[in-house]
């Protein structure tokens, strides 16, 4: 009899904990591995805005620049109020284009990862 209860119990993991242990483990595993799936998603998306606003000012800049050239290149002929008139235009286009863009926020507190906020 000793034997037999002995035996039974190395394969229940004695109360069943190893089971127990394992799931926990493996749910433990999932959540790092998906919390740093999140991390490299989070460092992704600071860059691309790191480089969106990097790239924005240096088309601004360009912008800039050709505009002066083409002051430069007529002498003295440039219409400044047309021009202005023309990039007011443009800017409202801009403005509207921007309006209409949604940036979807997750509820990161909703979803318990509340430590994507603080990075």
């Amino acid at each position: 009899g000793r034997v037999k209860e002995d035996d039974e119990a190395s394969h229940k993991g004695g109360s069943g904990s190893d089971a127990s242990d394992g799931f926990n483990k493996g749910k433990a595993e999932t959540v790092e591995r998906y919390r740093a799936l999140l991390r490299l998603s989070n460092e992704h998306r600071l860059s691309e805005i790191e480089w969106h606003q990097a790239a924005s000012k240096a088309n601004s800049i360009a912008s800039q620049i050709e505009l002066l050239g083409e002051i430069i290149k007529v002498k003295g002929k440039f219409d400044f109020t047309a021009e202005l008139e023309k990039l007011k235009e443009e800017l409202m286009e801009a403005d509207g284009m921007l309006a209409d863009v949604k940036v979807k926020v997750p509820d990161w507190c909703k979803l318990e990862e509340k430590w994507l906020l603080d990075e």
